[in-house]
């Protein structure tokens, strides 16, 4: 793993973290804000995954969390805590098919701590570190002498005053879906949603852009291995790199949530507008769960 000190140049590039980064969308988004020019650091939980990202983008800072350990993740965000960035997406998601798998301890702790716990953790961390680099540049320049703010903080403040800080998150177009017979999956992609709206309202007098994306079917690695290698079947799934341009068109619109593609969000507002009976039949005997 590389071993990165804070970034001393004076002619600033925004930065980006992806949480759960080394793979799939968080990946393809990394490599786009890299494209972009953005500095760009990622954290993942394999170290092939890391090693490889090292080696085909020597630019990218890698680091290894494993998010399922509140010791690691503390760590972690206390080496985070020395760099400056601009945006931050949290994409790091637990799955288990519970149509087909009875869901034991292991997966139920794994998706609570993954798609929830560490989230939380998470945001908590990047809004109070974005809030803390929210102060106009004047506030900054005085209180230099006082504080931990450094000549390079300041500037980077100043390189960067036309970009408005934000807070993304992945959920999920099942979270959308609002039944009694949800699956733990579900409900965790629907408790960050509300998270996330909560935290646009309240980082809003700050400036502090939070936007949550809550997509379809992506055509990831990840979905195909639940799907043994191939997930085509899956209904109106895309690209990974139709999902990143509608992520990124969504953060350039500030949009709170942004559910995609369109004909799955039609389908999810009209079932959230059928009886409650209806929909949990539905639901429990016709479709799939979204991974």
């Amino acid at each position: 793993m590389k071993n990165h000190a804070e970034d001393t140049d004076k002619n600033y590039a925004p930065h980006l973290i992806v949480i759960g980064g080394t793979s799939g969308v968080g990946l393809a988004l990394a490599v786009h804000h890299l494209q972009l020019g953005w500095q760009v650091s990622v954290v993942g939980r394999r170290m092939a995954k890391i090693e490889h990202i090292n080696s085909q983008y020597p630019t990218i800072r890698t680091y290894a969390c494993e998010l399922t350990d509140d010791t690691q993740i503390k760590n972690l965000l206390e080496r985070l805590s020395s760099i400056r960035f601009d945006r931050l997406v949290y994409s790091a998601g637990s799955y288990t098919n519970e149509r087909t798998h009875q869901l034991n301890q292991v997966d139920s702790d794994k998706m609570l701590a993954i798609n929830l716990q560490a989230f939380e953790q998470v945001f908590s961390w990047a809004s109070k570190q974005l809030k803390q680099q929210s102060q106009p540049i004047d506030v900054v320049n005085n209180n230099i002498t006082n504080s931990n703010v450094t000549h390079n903080d300041a500037t980077h403040n100043n390189a960067t005053n036309n970009l408005k800080p934000s807070l993304i998150c992945l959920a999920s177009i099942a979270g959308t879906l609002n039944y009694p017979y949800a699956s733990l999956y579900a409900k965790s992609k629907r408790a960050m949603i509300a998270t996330a709206s909560a935290y646009r309202l309240a980082l809003d007098p700050y400036n502090i852009q939070v936007t949550c994306i809550a997509s379809g079917y992506i055509d990831t690695q990840a979905l195909r291995d639940l799907n043994d290698g191939d997930a085509s079947h899956k209904p109106f799934i895309m690209s990974t790199q139709t999902a990143v341009t509608n992520i990124m068109k969504a953060i350039d619109d500030d949009v709170e949530l942004a559910v995609f593609p369109k004909s799955m969000r039609y389908i999810t507002r009209t079932l959230n507008h059928l009886p409650k009976p209806v929909l949990n039949w539905i639901l429990r005997s016709k479709l799939d769960k979204p991974a």
